[in-house]
């Protein structure tokens, strides 16, 4: 059945979290949307000239007694490196992307050797994968009562398990039928009502991949937006376009609807990047979209944009100069954009039809 988009919000500030409905795991159906395409007009408020967001993947109840920490460890962990840059930057607002029931011991670019060998590559995935429920948010109470009490920080979707089973193993959606999607969805859905853990209704989608299996499943579920685009290199201006990970041809600076009604948002900025990057997405009038992954070290593997001291140095640096572009740069979320981008088009609809002759 065809599921149209429902009214999701934004946590915790003055919106509902988006609810699935109790059948199937999914929203009651509504009308179907119409197809969407291109950038969203008027998707920066009145008197706001850009726009910023800063999202963390990869969070789940990992502690620093298991392969690596995720989040487990709560303020003491990765995340204190969060709650720091909360602590000093009022105006910051986070989209912390958390998956359902981790199933990875280890990414598998932590053996990129026995990733070229396919016997033993089926081996090592088949013993990197951790039974399943392991990490499954809804058996951790205390991380999600952590994830719930974050003032200025909202919870989206990163997959079910992060983890297919085969190489490459964190591209979970790469292959997966329709149907595979939407049991991945019900599941999570199942997952995060059982934890008590509010989402807005998004995700960022497990190795940036989102075909158009997903998106009609996503869109049939009714989620609103994903971001499943990143370019650190392509050069700023009006009207770039993204040619790095994930969805190309995408906007680079500003959230594109695709698949005929998903908001996506591309990864412009990490750990690697500059300031002068920064500032000219700001200056274009774009989205400056920031990220960093929770874990930094993962067996041989070491993130470019994972959380540790340096990347949170580099962070202050980054934000202390955007508090000083004022009022007019509007420090928001995912969520938050999307949930504009989405208001605005229900609201055009009747105004279409009264329109019509």
């Amino acid at each position: 059945m065809m599921l149209g988009p429902v009214r999701h919000l934004l946590r915790p500030a003055t919106q509902p979290a988006f609810k699935p409905g109790a059948q199937h795991g999914v929203p009651s159906a509504r009308a179907a949307a119409p197809e969407l395409a291109g950038i969203p007009r008027g998707w920066l408020p009145p008197g706001k000239k850009a726009a910023v967001v800063f999202t963390i993947d990869d969070v789940h109840p990992g502690t620093s007694r298991d392969s690596y920490e995720a989040g487990g460890d709560l303020g003491h962990g990765q995340l204190r490196f969060l709650l720091r840059l909360l602590a000093t930057h009022s105006r910051l607002r986070a989209t912390l992307f958390v998956t359902a029931d981790w199933r990875a011991k280890l990414p598998s670019v932590s053996r990129p050797r026995i990733m070229n060998v396919p016997g033993l590559r089926r081996l090592w995935c088949e013993w990197n994968t951790l039974p399943a429920g392991t990490m499954r948010i809804d058996r951790f109470p205390r991380f999600v009562e952590f994830l719930k009490g974050l003032s200025g920080v909202e919870i989206g979707l990163h997959g079910l398990t992060d983890n297919r089973r085969r190489h490459p193993t964190h591209l979970e959606y790469l292959d997966a039928s329709e149907a595979d999607c939407r049991r991945s969805l019900a599941q999570i859905f199942e997952i995060f009502h059982g934890a008590g853990l509010p989402f807005v209704p998004g995700m960022s989608p497990p190795g940036w991949h989102v075909g158009p299996e997903l998106a009609t499943a996503m869109r049939e579920a009714g989620l609103t937006f994903v971001g499943s685009s990143r370019d650190l290199v392509s050069p700023v201006h009006r009207g770039a376009i993204s040619n790095m990970s994930g969805l190309t041809g995408t906007s680079l600076i500003e959230p594109q609807w695709v698949y005929g009604g998903l908001l996506n948002f591309t990864t412009n900025y990490q750990a690697t990047s500059t300031i002068d990057r920064a500032k000219a997405i700001v200056d274009n009038g774009g989205l400056l979209a920031i990220k960093a992954h929770v874990i930094k070290k993962a067996g041989s593997h070491v993130a470019l944009d994972g959380l540790d001291e340096e990347y949170c140095d580099h962070l202050h640096v980054l934000f202390d100069y955007l508090e000083t572009v004022g009022a007019d740069l509007w420090w928001t979320s995912m969520g938050e954009i999307a949930a504009r981008c989405v208001a605005a088009q229900e609201a055009e609809v009747p105004a279409r039809e009264a329109n019509d002759p």
